[in-house]
């Protein structure tokens, strides 16, 4: 045996033995998770992390290995902290808005016993769900009459999240003011964006000063504030109850059929589903495109849904966002998969989930 062989089977030996401290160590930070849930405390406690760290590179004779130590505890502390985040926030669920957004109307028809936690921005629920803050994220995806909500594709493409389910929300816009407003005192309105563009019927000609706002609850809660008749916003019926608002005009969105699809995104795929969505980039060549379509139809699988977006820091380039039908543990997906990234420059798989339709209104 040489020496590199005997090297390596030392090695060997002490990383069987880490691996059984490890477990030890993970076993013990449960008995932590446990404490810290029944006394409300919070996960990271700066000072004993630092004292930690400081105690056990205190135990490292040899002065060469130090600073590599010290790297190994502080790597060893963020994963019993990204643990004890994952326990105690397994059944906390994010959403964008305020509530009676229909983000937090999506998120409590989806996760009917969670703890539901909002946040002011949709990539503040990507960066909650990677941090683990919370289990899962409720995001808008797409409307039936609007199309692509906001920057969703780009999010998905910046952060390592993966869509675990989709469901379909019935929306139903209603014009909301004050409770002694009239729909003639009504000036401004107030709105999403997409609110406002799924109204556009309703409002054409009104000569309403429309007004984008952040999102339907935030809108409403603002009208609610300022306590102003000429004053309205475009949002549900629920967001109405919650700021004690009256409709003033009821179910305003153009299209009978709008519905908006949600995505459920967490940092843990699923095992299987009746479909799965990939973000592609294709190499600068002639019919790069096509010769992804081709293996698309080689392979038997359906594409249901192919959309394009710019590349931000690339002028000119695009990526792909495709749904397919099918397994991706088949393997016919697996061999699509491979052959792919033989052609395309990137190739990520953003989701694995069941679709899942509802006829559920809000």
């Amino acid at each position: 045996m040489s020496m590199l062989d005997e090297a390596r089977e030392k090695i060997n030996t002490i990383d069987e033995q880490m691996a059984k401290l490890f477990e030890q160590r993970m076993k013990t930070v449960e008995d932590v998770i446990l404490y810290k849930r029944e006394h409300q405390m919070n996960v990271l406690d700066p000072a004993r992390e630092q004292a930690v760290i400081e105690r056990n590179t205190a135990f490292i004779e040899d002065a060469r290995y130090v600073q590599s130590y010290r790297q190994f505890i502080e790597d060893v502390m963020t994963v019993s902290r990204n643990y004890q985040k994952q326990v105690l926030n397994e059944n906390v669920i994010g959403y964008g808005g305020a509530k009676g957004a229909f983000s937090h109307i999506a998120a409590m028809k989806i996760f009917e016993q969670s703890e539901l936690r909002n946040y002011t921005t949709f990539e503040e629920v990507f960066q909650a769900v990677m941090n683990g803050e919370v289990a899962y994220g409720v995001i808008p995806f797409e409307n039936s009459y609007t199309g692509e909500v906001g920057d969703m594709l780009d999010l998905l493409l910046q952060y390592d999240v993966t869509i675990t389910r989709m469901y379909d929300l019935k929306i139903n816009q209603n014009l909301l003011g004050l409770p002694e407003a009239s729909l003639t005192d009504v000036k401004q309105v107030y709105s999403h964006p997409q609110g406002l563009a799924q109204c556009s019927l309703f409002l054409q000609g009104r000569d309403y000063d429309l007004v984008p706002y952040g999102n339907t609850a935030l809108a409403a809660k603002y009208v609610a504030e300022q306590q102003d008749i000429s004053k309205a916003a475009i949002a549900s019926i629920e967001t109405a109850d919650l700021y004690g608002l009256k409709v003033l005009a009821k179910n305003i969105n153009t299209s009978t059929q709008n519905t908006t699809r949600f995505i459920v995104i967490s940092k843990t795929p699923s095992a299987d589903g009746n479909r799965f969505s990939l973000l592609f980039t294709v190499k600068h060549e002639t019919g790069a495109l096509m010769q992804v379509m081709a293996l698309m139809d080689k392979y038997g699988m359906n594409l249901e849904s192919i959309k394009s977006r710019s590349l931000h820091d690339q002028p000119w380039a695009y990526y792909f966002y495709s749904e397919v039908i099918g397994h991706i543990n088949s393997t016919n997906a697996k061999a699509l998969l491979e052959d792919m990234k033989k052609v395309c420059a990137m190739v990520k798989v953003i989701g694995i989930y069941d679709r899942e339709e509802s006829e559920e209104t809000a």
